[in-house]
């Protein structure tokens, strides 16, 4: 069946009710996994797709909440069957990190892949794209594009833009409110859209400095709002929510000052049919 899945709606704080950030685009029998973090092949496993049904993985940025569990669902993928090869699609440096990772599992696998004595060998190569200027994918009816956002002093960063039949769908990635995003979510069915809530100074892991540098770099309610009304978005999906738990009223009364569409709080393993 089409749909999008939100696998893990949380951040880098941790949470046992919102997973590390996470999406899932299932259409005309391929999977698009967007972003990989941590949880992921657990919320995968709840919703019935195996990892090694995974078709793409498009990351937004190389913050770690986004690809702390790659390597496992490169792993895990292997397990369950996969017989092609692990592609990943992302930004500068997504290759080096990759092999990396796979350079410290490097004895681990060989061992593994020696005793296991698993018949699918070539589910163990891996193809990973960076994206140098714009990233397009194309089938018959789904059309795959990134949008670079601003998420400075990460860079480069990408929401990605899923055009399927006659719906598009937009995930924003982390940024700042971004006129590039703005223009892609035009009209669009479903903006789905991180969101900086609020924070509480607490002095044992915060700087004065530290929740006015992690607020400068996400968007505010009020931003996102703003953007959904210029972008004339026919629904509005929160999710990445800084910090997890939160008061949702506040949250969407700040949203609809400038928004008074379709607003839906993003919670992990809520599903939209396309």
């Amino acid at each position: 069946m089409n749909k999008v899945t939100l696998l893990g709606t949380g951040c880098p704080s941790p949470s046992h009710l919102r997973y590390g950030p996470s999406s899932l685009v299932s259409f005309e029998g391929k999977n698009y996994l967007i972003d990989a973090g941590s949880g992921v092949t657990q919320r995968l496993s709840e919703v019935g797709i195996k990892p090694g049904e995974i078709d793409y993985i498009l990351i937004t940025h190389l913050h770690s909440d986004h690809i702390v569990d790659l390597y496992q669902v490169f792993i895990s993928g292997w397990h369950t069957g996969r017989e092609t090869k692990f592609k990943v699609y992302g930004p500068k440096g997504i290759k080096k990190y990759f092999n990396k990772i796979f350079e410290a599992y490097k004895e681990e696998l060989h061992l593994r892949k020696e005793w296991e004595k698993r018949p699918n060998k070539d589910g163990l190569m891996y193809e990973i794209t960076e994206i140098s200027d714009e990233l397009i994918i194309e089938f018959d009816n789904t059309v795959i594009r990134s949008v670079k956002v601003d998420h400075h002093p990460v860079e480069p960063a990408y929401g990605y833009k899923f055009s399927l039949g006659s719906k598009n769908i937009i995930f924003s990635g982390d940024t700042r409110y971004c006129e590039a995003l703005e223009t892609s979510a035009n009209n669009a069915d479903l903006l789905i859209h991180e969101v900086f809530v609020d924070l509480d100074y607490d002095p044992r892991r915060m700087t004065k400095g530290t929740i006015d540098n992690i607020k400068d770099y996400h968007t505010s309610p009020e931003e996102i709002g703003l953007l959904a009304k210029n972008a004339q978005v026919k629904k509005l999906v929160l999710n990445h929510f800084v910090p997890p738990i939160f008061d949702e009223n506040a949250l969407v009364k700040r949203i609809t000052k400038n928004f008074d569409g379709d607003i839906v709080i993003g919670k992990d393993l809520m599903q939209f049919d396309i």
